[in-house]
């Protein structure tokens, strides 16, 4: 009993002194009443047609306040009267919209570096030397209508920076951080019937901007969307995807686990979950099947899984050269009631390292990588689906055949079009402490932010599971080393076993070996001495001013050694903002999806908006400008990462290469020009013969040799 008294006391002072700290600077606190990360559901861009989402996005009330202690306090409660407020847009990062500077670092913390508290005293020069912690108060209201009686309500924010506290009606929901991720809460218990209060306070900082520190702008407040989901009271909680693909490629088992939650106060019975799989097999032939399996009873509040599977025979298989995919219907139906349906895609497809070659499908890839930011110049972190679809087209057009998510988990809908288009993916966590020294302990094997490293992988695989796009799991970038390393790994790989982990900074826990910035000679002898894995350089030709030279070079040491499977670029896009030539401050305007510069605009870069510490231009390295238009080096990598090689064989063969793993070179039209007194002229009579080879069966008269080959698109 004593032995008990004194633990209950010694609990009691603990939990006592981590009263005093505040959930923002305790890196043992990741989130107070979130749900569990899961899956999105249903496809983004069905988003808007799905009847169970209402978006919350549009004008929110605000308040700015230069640190925590000045914040308005009560701004929760029902009866605080806002309408003097601002309006601000969400989704939309506070400093593009008028309130406190974006900043731009690579590596230095924007706040004095003292794990876990940002609210030390930087030096003097510091923005956040007056600005201790920024704080956003936010309000909006939205309906509860007499059909959601009986419902379950769950607020769902897509991404929040850094740190936030949630209250509906005037009462304490939740807090969250992990600001790339989704934090998810019920409210159903503390929602009305009418006009219901939701109110969001944003610090700018928090501990979990230890793991955040990404070269990027360092931008803050609500910036993704907002949505309120109205679901039934027994519904699909989580779902997963799999296929087990047969050596010989020609059979596979399809399989689905389902989470469906009772979150009644009774017991619930009859349920039985359906997926329909529709496609066409690798013959063309329509391919429907069914499958149902009955649920069982679930207790009060409580929680069961079903696992479904197939056969298929002949499948068509999913790789970025032909990204064939299978339509998904999932339902959960009482007796022959539909309770909640959602519509999803998956693609079949093998990924496996064989000693130190990956391959995909049975046959090694090289992935000819760059590094994206999710970044659009006026709206920060949310690029709008326009924006991200011209994204997606550009660099296909480029011959770019993988990216990597740098260094955070980006907009759901990005993966939903890399599956569609056909673009390998390393989805990365939202970790990185740059700052404190590449491999380092002081957290990355520090105990107390054990939690806080999990949860980011956590949060990352869950989201995004069901999409073959995903080649690897990346735990982070040059982040720590040790203990928490490990147990990311050791989580993720519990989570799904079939993808590869990715790790820069420990490399003991990778299934790659990773090495950046290489010149092509060190590349060589790299994949020369690493026997035990693959190798690839995750970033490299660095994308800044006169960039990209030397990038065949790489490509020739790349292509020669089957164990080098590939590198990518930094970076895709420009971090450029647009400021007005007169210093106006930054606004929204009324197009804030618009990505030209205006006639009165200048693109800025680090330091232009006063901002300190920052780092320049060095947030100018993309391969496209803020607004999409391709730089000079966009075409050199479209060039050297081109699959099919030409080489000129007389005055009328051409020899052919196929760099495709998956594609024959008859699969392609082929066209060339001849020089005809000064002039190009276009001819298409061309035959594809033995060993390769294009022989040019006519010519224009009195013509010289053909000038050049291409395809037509």
């Amino acid at each position: 009993m004593r032995k008990k008294i004194f633990a209950f006391l010694l609990l009691s002072a603990l939990y006592a002194g981590a009263q005093e700290v505040p959930d923002w600077e305790n890196p043992i606190v990741v989130g107070i009443n979130k749900e569990p990360y899961h899956a999105t559901l249903t496809l983004p861009s069905q988003k808007a047609d799905c009847k169970e989402i209402r978006s919350l996005n549009g004008k929110w009330r605000f308040q700015w306040s230069a640190d925590p202690g000045k914040r308005p306090a009560d701004f929760y409660k029902n009866d605080f009267n806002t309408d003097t407020w601002d309006t601000i847009t969400v989704p939309g990062a506070w400093q593009l919209q008028g309130y406190g500077k974006p900043i731009y670092s690579n590596v230095n913390y924007p706040f004095q570096k003292d794990a876990p508290k940002v609210t030390s005293e930087p030096p003097a020069e510091y923005y956040s030397y007056g600005h201790r912690n920024p704080t956003g108060s936010y309000v909006t209201t939205f309906e509860v209508t007499p059909d959601m009686k009986d419902k379950c309500l769950y607020l769902h924010f897509e991404g929040v920076k850094s740190a936030m506290y949630v209250w509906v009606n005037g009462e304490r929901v939740g807090y969250s951080q992990n600001s790339m991720s989704p934090a998810e809460f019920d409210i159903t218990e503390f929602v009305k019937n009418g006009t219901n209060r939701l109110a969001v306070e944003v610090y700018r900082w928090s501990d979990g901007s230890y793991l955040e520190d990404q070269d990027m702008w360092r931008l803050s407040g609500i910036l993704r969307p907002v949505e309120l989901w109205v679901r039934p009271r027994t519904n699909i909680r989580d779902y997963r995807f799999s296929s087990d693909l047969s050596d010989d490629m020609r059979s596979a088992t399809f399989g689905t686990e389902i989470w469906i939650r009772n979150q009644t106060d009774r017991k619930v019975k009859d349920l039985t979950v359906e997926i329909n799989l529709v496609g066409k097999d690798n013959r063309g032939n329509k391919l429907d099947k069914k499958m149902v399996a009955p649920v069982g009873t679930i207790q009060a509040f409580s929680e069961t899984s079903v696992t479904l599977s197939e056969m298929l025979r002949e499948p068509q298989l999913w790789s970025a050269e032909k990204p064939h995919l299978y339509d998904i219907h999932i339902k959960l139906r009482r007796k022959n009631e539909l309770l909640e349906s959602f519509e999803y895609h998956w693609g079949i497809r093998k990924i496996e390292i064989a000693g130190d070659v990956f391959k995909v499908n049975g046959k090694a890839v090289k992935l000819k990588g760059v590094n994206r930011h999710d970044f659009h110049p006026r709206m920060g972190f949310f690029v709008d689906s326009r924006t991200m679809e011209r994204d997606i087209r550009l660099i296909k057009q480029a011959n770019i055949n993988m990216i990597r998510t740098s260094h955070y988990p980006h907009l759901p809908l990005l993966y939903e079009l890399c599956d569609k288009y056909g673009i390998y993916v390393m989805d990365e966590a939202n970790h990185e402490s740059h700052a404190y020294g590449l491999g380092n302990k002081v957290l990355g094997d520090n105990p107390q932010w054990t939690l806080a490293h999990v949860d980011r992988a956590v949060a990352v695989v869950e989201r995004d599971k069901n999409h073959p796009c995903i080649l690897f799991w990346s735990l982070g970038n040059e982040g720590g080393s040790g203990a928490n390393l490990r147990a990311m790994a050791d989580t993720i790989r519990a989570l799904d076993p079939t993808r590869p982990i990715y790790d820069d900074t420990d490399r003991t826990v990778s299934d790659v070996y990773d090495e950046a910035y290489l010149h092509p000679d060190a590349l060589k002898e790299l994949g020369e001495k690493i026997t035990d894995r693959p190798v690839f350089m995750r970033e490299y030709a660095y994308a800044m001013g006169n960039s990209i030279g030397n990038l065949k070079e790489y490509w020739d040491v790349i292509e020669k050694d089957e164990s080098i499977i590939g590198a990518a670029i930094w970076c895709w896009v420009d971090q450029g903002i647009p400021k007005k030539l007169n210093g106006a401050p930054l606004s929204f305007g009324e197009s804030p999806s618009s990505l030209p510069l205006l006639p009165d605009e200048f693109w800025a870069y680090g330091g232009d908006f006063g901002d300190y510490p920052n780092d320049g231009p060095t947030g100018i390295n993309g391969l496209v400008s803020p607004d999409r238009v391709p730089h000079p080096h966009y075409y050199e990598v479209q060039k050297v990462y081109q699959y099919i090689k030409f080489e000129k064989k007389g005055t009328q063969q051409i020899k052919l290469t196929n760099g495709y793993a998956f594609s024959d070179l008859d699969e392609f039209d082929y066209s060339y020009e001849w020089i005809c007194n000064g002039k190009a002229v276009r001819n298409g009579d061309l035959h594809l013969s033995e060993g390769n080879l294009l022989e040019v069966l006519s010519r224009p008269d009195k013509c010289g040799n053909f000038a050049s080959m291409y395809m037509p698109r």
